[in-house]
């Protein structure tokens, strides 16, 4: 591929993944939540214990933290300093399959296979996204692709960089992170079957050097907080989740059907084109690069179908075999993208128009710059057209017109929702009314306590107590806020929405006076006497 492509690629994937990225505010609830700990990370000084409004929080391991405080150490408590790693580990993916793609077959199915993932609805999605799936699919991806290129070379240093990036992965999200490599590896072995390959895998200094990278975190934390961590981390939030659903109506076996059909936009409408031409192949005409990336995809897609709390992202460390695969095929073959599937296209972003046109008009998002959604397409169909004329390859061109669209997303819809989804202005309030310490009575903003440097008490009825203090091996266990009762408020300063304002006073046998106020929230103060 001529050097400019390349640059043109990297140029799209920059301007996509930290476009806006100083705009979007730190959403609830999930966002808030990895933010929150790693500015407490910064504030305390304590690098190696997670904390969440002061208590201990054994959410996740410690990687994405220490990524995310850095990052705040060096650009302060901002947006742009949130998703400053998730971004660059977004363009390290690019950058990763690119690179693999091109080792495993040309630098053509390297451009292609990049060019599909940049494009995704998904990777476009967390890439920008302050939590920690766009570094573990890094992790995760090079485990793999490292594995198989030391299958096929045979180079130590292959095998080494995948022990080292298990290691990584397993730090950043857990168990999972070497865990189901390690299946999906064994399983290929089997389908393979050659185990011969296990003595030339280095096991023994491999495992040393992954438990290096990621035994040593876990060791301190066991000998500083002991079976508290062992219960929350490992009981909690790694065996719960996979056998009591956190989310029951979300346990249905479609779930990940839709997801990634969604995810894989626009290029999932070519995985029937591809599963014919692999059908025709046979199984045994599959290359055995083949069958390692479709039993790659496949056993992350059936391994989190069978688990009982389902993520939308749980099933993203699918989308990079899933592009390498799409990505050759498109080098290959030029008949995959015609006219008709440009109207799959076209429908797909005509739908994600109409559905923005419906949450602005329903005033669900207030955006003024719905606009630029409409004329992101005119653009991009017109890029598409004068990319065909120059190139024949049509491709290019809906590459060319996802990404024009995502930006144009970013600044018309997320832009406007992040603000609805944040408390930021909550947090601004408390600041400029200099309180120190606050009830709220309803749902609980942590952005808010991100954006203040204020302590949030949750104010419940005293009949709620018992079901929401945190208990071992319960999903209580998350509910790690300050909390306290309704009928013994004491707080002289009160956060309610306009919509719990006269149920909070029909409650109360105090004086409350309305000291600051705005669409979302109401400042109230106990009046003397």
């Amino acid at each position: 591929m001529p050097r400019k492509y390349w640059l043109l690629l990297f140029t799209a994937a920059a301007a996509l993944l930290f476009a806006g990225n100083g705009s979007l505010l730190i959403t609830d609830s999930v966002e808030s939540n990895y933010a929150l700990t790693a500015k407490e990370m910064v504030l305390s000084g304590d690098w190696l214990s997670p904390q969440i409004y002061g208590h201990y929080w054994y959410d996740k391991p410690i990687f994405f933290y220490w990524l995310t405080a850095l990052a705040y150490k060096m650009f302060g408590f901002t947006e742009f300093a949130s998703r400053l790693f998730p971004a660059l580990f977004g363009l390290g993916s690019v950058a990763l399959l690119a690179w693999g793609a091109s080792k495993l077959e040309n630098a053509r199915s390297g451009f292609f296979s990049a060019l599909v993932l940049l494009s995704s609805v998904e990777f476009f999605l967390i890439s920008k996204s302050v939590i920690t799936d766009a570094v573990l699919f890094f992790f995760f991806s090079a485990t793999l692709l490292f594995f198989y290129l030391g299958y096929r070379d045979g180079r130590a240093r292959y095998w080494y960089i995948m022990y080292a990036a298990a290691g990584l992965a397993v730090l950043t999200k857990g168990p999972i992170g070497v865990l189901l490599p390690g299946l999906i590896i064994m399983l290929f072995l089997l389908w393979q079957r050659d185990w011969r390959v296990l003595k030339r895998m280095h096991l023994v200094s491999g495992i040393l050097l992954c438990a290096a990278v990621a035994v040593p975190w876990y060791a301190v934390m066991y000998s500083l907080h002991g079976s508290d961590f062992i219960n929350t981390f490992f009981g909690t939030h790694n065996f719960m989740r996979a056998t009591v659903s956190e989310h029951p109506r979300d346990d249905v076996f479609y779930y990940y059907t839709l997801v990634n059909l969604l995810a894989l936009f626009p290029w999932s409408g070519l995985i029937p084109w591809a599963a014919y031409k692999w059908w025709r192949q046979g199984q045994r005409s599959l290359e055995e690069q083949q069958k390692f990336l479709l039993l790659w995809a496949l056993v992350v897609f059936v391994f989190f179908q069978c688990m009982a709390t389902k993520y939308i992202t749980y099933t993203y460390p699918l989308l990079f075999p899933v592009s390498l695969l799409l990505g050759s095929m498109l080098a290959k073959y030029t008949d995959c993208v015609d006219g008709g599937y440009m109207i799959f296209v076209g429908g797909g972003f005509g739908l994600l128009l109409v559905g923005a046109w419906f949450a602005v008009s329903h005033q669900l998002i207030a955006s003024e710059l719905l606009f630029l959604l409409p004329l992101a397409l005119i653009i991009g169909v017109m890029l598409d057209y004068i990319l065909r004329l120059m190139t024949e390859k049509r491709a290019y061109g809906i590459a060319v017109l996802s990404v024009v669209f995502y930006i144009a997303l970013i600044f018309g819809i997320a832009v406007p929702f992040s603000e609805q989804r944040s408390a930021k202005d909550l947090g601004q309030m408390l600041t400029a009314e200099n309180v120190q310490e606050v009830g709220l009575y309803g749902t609980y903003p942590t952005s808010a306590v991100f954006y203040s440097n204020s302590k949030i008490v949750k104010l419940m009825h005293e009949r709620d107590v018992a079901g929401y203090v945190p208990k071992d091996f319960s999903w209580t266990s998350k509910n790690v806020m300050p909390y306290a009762t309704l009928e013994r408020n004491p707080y002289r300063f009160v956060i309610v929405t306009p919509k719990s304002y006269d149920r909070f006073i029909a409650q109360q046998n105090k004086k409350w006076q309305v000291i600051d106020a705005d669409n979302s929230w109401i400042m109230l103060r106990m009046k003397n006497g």
